[in-house]
């Protein structure tokens, strides 16, 4: 049994294809056009008897000299030239007698057949008029005033035979004209025909043929990788990795391929590495224990914090009342104003934050609203840059020109950011430089804004870009945090339907994704 490749296969297929539909499409062009062509041929010569017989009648002026008259058929020659396919022309008399006869061929080599041939091929009205005689067929055809139409073949050569009725000059007798036409252009035409249609099939056929051969490596070529580098692989080469750029599903799985290798490398390297493992277990089990106690000491300041407070309310209640008792007291505008405009709105996000805190392992309540991030953001520099870890820090923020109106929780992005402000504070040791972007994250598929938060500090490692979110981790100096920061982060970027991320680096970079679109109801869907 033969066996083919695919590239073979599809090549094969394609030609097979492409024959047959070029084939039937050939015949059924070459056979419409044909009888086309023919009808109308019959209906052209056909009208042409009628309309040309009493112009011939009259360049004889109503004298006969019976039998072929070389003046006379000059005469009808040059009367007929236009009609390449009339080779012959006859005037009978009511009774069948020729009165004029004259070959009209440019070559003079065909003539006009005096004698029917039994078989016709086809006669359109009278029919049966010509197995009677020629005298019976001029006379059906006086009689009926309509001409008789019939094809036959002599010697191989099909013939258009019209009888054409006509009245003599003066109202004399009627009589017949006999037209002859040859077959001889159309089946030339159709002969063309034929040989441009092979000619276009054949170089539609090489034209596919080639595709075919291009398009079957093409599509194969991939594969037919893929298949050697599993080969290799299995003969040993671990190292072995698959490059395609076929920009499709195929290089994705090559992708996932590469992928599984770098998976199995990385599995046998752990395996390696098991002993190593082993002997850090005593330090990883005192660093879990140590979460450990920081985990029950948060839950323990957890239930402090709900005990006190009911006693925090009304201290901060105080503080609010103050405040606005300031502001209804200092003109507007002036910097008392101010100054009790800003302890109002911080006194109300201290009683949120704290709230936030107790709500940790739980969802947030914040309410969504809509915000400017822009402003939000030169809001929070113009505060952080008065205060002590800020004082030596400069800012630098691009925001460009855009609207960048989103529905969330301000509080919450303002924790957010405060916290990764104050991170980049102590990683640059109070002074350095931290630079705010906006941007529009070209690979998101939904329509939203990209803060790009980095500063000139000590970067994240490369391998910690996801434990630095895990509780309790941090990177920080015994007594300068509790490794709470980024997983609060994390999860009230979440909450807004976002994402955080961090890129390892000599400096510290963090990527922050918020939807430009955020759920108007999120409170009511959040249990």
């Amino acid at each position: 049994m033969l066996k083919f490749s695919w590239p073979r296969k599809i090549f094969l297929y394609s030609i097979v294809l492409v024959v047959i539909s070029v084939s039937l499409t050939a015949i059924a062009t070459v056979r419409t056009a044909a009888h086309l062509w023919e009808q109308e041929f019959l209906r052209r010569n056909t009208a042409y008897s009628l309309y040309t017989s009493h112009d011939v009648l009259r360049t004889f002026g109503g004298r006969f000299s019976g039998g072929t008259d070389p003046k006379m058929t000059e005469a009808v020659h040059n009367l007929t030239r236009s009609n390449q396919d009339l080779i012959g022309v006859q005037i009978l008399t009511e009774s069948g007698r020729e009165l004029f006869s004259a070959s009209l061929s440019e070559s003079g080599s065909q003539s006009v057949p005096h004698s029917v041939p039994e078989t016709v091929s086809k006669q359109i009205s009278k029919t049966g008029a010509w197995s009677e005689g020629k005298d019976k067929a001029v006379q059906a055809v006086i009689g009926s005033s309509q001409p008789m139409v019939r094809t036959f073949k002599d010697a191989g050569r099909r013939y258009l035979d019209v009888i054409a009725p006509v009245t003599g000059l003066g109202g004399a007798r009627p009589i017949a004209i006999r037209y002859l036409y040859t077959y001889t252009y159309l089946e030339a035409k159709t002969g063309n025909l034929v040989q441009q249609v092979i000619l276009i099939a054949l170089g539609l056929l090489a034209l596919v043929a080639g595709l075919s051969a291009y398009l079957s490596r093409a599509l194969t070529r991939p594969i037919s990788l893929l298949s050697a580098s599993a080969r290799r692989i299995a003969e040993g080469d671990r190292e072995h990795r698959i490059r395609l750029t076929t920009g499709d599903e195929i290089e994705d799985l090559a992708e996932q391929f590469n992928q599984m290798l770098e998976s199995l490398a990385e599995h046998r390297q752990d395996i390696e590495k098991a002993n190593r493992d082993l002997r850090e277990a005593n330090r990883k089990l005192t660093e879990l224990q140590e979460q450990l106690i920081r985990s029950e000491r948060l839950v323990a300041l957890g239930q402090l914090s709900a005990g006190v407070s009911h006693e925090l309310d009304n201290p901060v209640g105080v503080i609010l009342g103050y405040a606005e008792l300031t502001m209804e007291e200092s003109e507007p505008g002036s910097p008392l104003h101010e100054y009790a405009v800003v302890v109002r709105e911080e006194a109300k996000r201290c009683k949120r934050i704290i709230a936030g805190l107790l709500d940790f392992s739980r969802p947030s309540q914040g309410v969504a609203e809509n915000l400017d991030l822009k402003t939000l953001i030169a809001d929070l520099i113009k505060h952080l840059e008065e205060q002590g870890p800020f004082k030596r820090i400069s800012w630098n923020l691009e925001v460009g020109d855009r609207e960048t109106v989103i529905k969330a929780d301000p509080d919450s992005v303002r924790q957010v950011l405060v916290n990764l402000a104050l991170n980049a504070a102590q990683a640059m040791a109070d002074e350095g430089v931290i630079t705010i972007s906006l941007l529009s994250p070209v690979k998101q598929a939904d329509s939203g804004y990209l803060i790009h938060f980095s500063d000139t500090g000590e970067g994240v490692p490369r391998g910690d870009e996801e434990r630095i979110f895990d509780p309790f981790y941090t990177t920080k100096r015994r007594g300068e945090g509790t490794g709470l920061g980024l997983s609060i982060c994390r999860k009230l970027v979440e909450e807004m339907g976002g994402w955080i991320r961090a890129q390892p680096g000599p400096q510290g970079v963090f990527e922050i994704w918020l939807p430009g679109n955020q759920m108007e109801n999120s409170s009511d869907s959040q249990v």
